[in-house]
């Protein structure tokens, strides 16, 4: 059993409160895994081209086209985002566009795989949630929990964060705070959301090796998501 593991944060390793949150859920599976941080790489989001159609392969040549082979070898995933201007960030947001190359004519690569989606914000986690469970249920992917963390607003690394009256620090704190590094968020400083990433992680590790039934997975997605949309249940 192999996982695949992204973290969607652009930010460094040092200041990525998602890529930590995703490493503690791959680390404690006990399978194998890819751990792939999407920082520094070029994604391009999907441009509709419908080039995928005929072979379920997107056209489009970046740093996405060495990834495919690990997406669709994968037998489970961990998705890690961020919240950036409540939403999911842009190169996560990307690299999941691009898994429309594999929604055509009933391709079931991904049919009914079960995922842990991980997100970070600075005050919000849930829009980033919804958005990276949407995106599993639109692949017939199963999300079997989730976890949630906050970390540092950029405002702590900016260099103006503690004097510019506009940013999240002055917005929380108010005039006079001084940033220090026992002061600035990062998820590795909560022990409750680093055991939750733990236990998540032998949760999904214990899933696998159990024998987890994907057509089972894939249809109870699939009348999840004909619900959302307003659907009658098939038979």
């Amino acid at each position: 059993m192999k996982i695949l593991a992204v973290s969607g944060s652009p930010r460094i390793e040092k200041r990525s409160s998602t890529l930590k949150l995703v490493k503690m859920v791959a680390e404690n599976t006990g399978c194998a895994y890819d751990l792939v941080s999407l920082a520094g790489k070029k994604i391009h989001g999907c441009i509709g081209c419908m080039g995928c159609a005929d072979d379920n392969i997107c056209k489009l040549k970046d740093d996405l086209t060495p990834l495919r082979d690990k997406i669709v070898e994968a037998d489970a995933y961990i998705l890690g985002g961020c919240n950036f201007f409540s939403t999911l960030n842009a190169s996560m947001h990307s690299f999941l566009e691009r898994w429309y190359q594999f929604r055509h004519r009933e391709q079931n690569e991904l049919w009914g795989k079960p995922a842990v989606t991980v997100s970070v914000g600075g005050v919000q986690t849930e829009p980033v949630a919804k958005i990276l469970e949407q995106f599993c249920m639109y692949n017939f992917i199963q999300v079997v929990d989730r976890v949630e963390g906050f970390g540092a607003a950029g405002c702590f690394y900016c260099g103006y964060g503690e004097t510019c009256k506009v940013g999240a620090i002055h917005a929380v704190h108010g005039d006079g705070f001084k940033i220090t590094e026992d002061n600035t968020p990062c998820v590795s400083k909560d022990a409750a959301c680093m055991e939750k990433a733990s236990q998540t992680g032998k949760n999904l590790g214990k899933i696998l090796k159990d024998g987890h039934d994907r057509s089972k997975a894939a249809q109870e997605v699939r009348e999840s998501l004909m619900a959302r949309r307003g659907f009658k249940k098939e038979g």
